[in-house]
């Protein structure tokens, strides 16, 4: 998904610029598969592993790059089922291709950060992003960053929410190559 560069640049600022041991180590996304082909997917959860290279303050953070993940795990929502249902489309003969047409991203219209307790670098964190309401072109998403705090050896530690967020998205009515 995002930690692809694709050959028109998009995805470059999670592909390349927070691609490194000190920004975004690693990054997966999970969740659990609809029971029915044609229904969406209600919710992903992405963990990634975080180095220093973010910090805002030390060992925590900058709050630019939690309102960007917490708007890049929103997207990555939105992507899967976007390549669900352009496999679907596929199945049923209707399109063609592994991947579904570049150009009808949604585009964040409106994205509220509400900064909890600091994120700390160095540390793994889990971005959950599931849909609220949905209206033709328009998304409305929300999203929690969590981490676990007061690990150790026997015990995982608790978890804790450090960021929310609350969004509205918009598909354009033309490809972005046409607008």
């Amino acid at each position: 998904m995002s930690r692809d560069l694709k050959p028109s640049g998009e995805d470059s600022l999670f592909a390349d610029v927070l691609k490194t041991p000190r920004t975004i180590r690693s990054c997966l996304t999970f969740y659990t598969k609809p029971p029915v082909a044609q229904e969406r997917i209600e919710e992903v959860h992405t963990l990634m592993t975080i180095g220093d290279g973010v910090n805002g303050h030390p060992r925590i953070m900058h709050g630019g790059i939690v309102a960007t993940i917490i708007d890049e795990g929103m997207g990555i929502l939105q992507s899967a089922n976007w390549e669900r249902d352009h496999m679907s489309e596929v199945a049923t003969g209707r399109a063609e291709g592994e991947l579904p047409p570049e150009g009808y991203s949604f585009f964040t219209a409106e994205l509220k950060i509400r900064y909890l307790k600091p994120v700390a670098t160095q540390a793994p964190l889990i971005v959950s992003a599931r849909y609220v309401k949905r209206e033709g072109r328009k998304e409305w998403i929300v999203a929690e960053v969590k981490q676990r705090v007061g690990a150790d050896e026997d015990y995982y530690g608790d978890e804790i929410v450090c960021a929310t967020g609350e969004a509205l998205f918009i598909r354009p009515k033309k490809p972005i190559s046409k607008l």
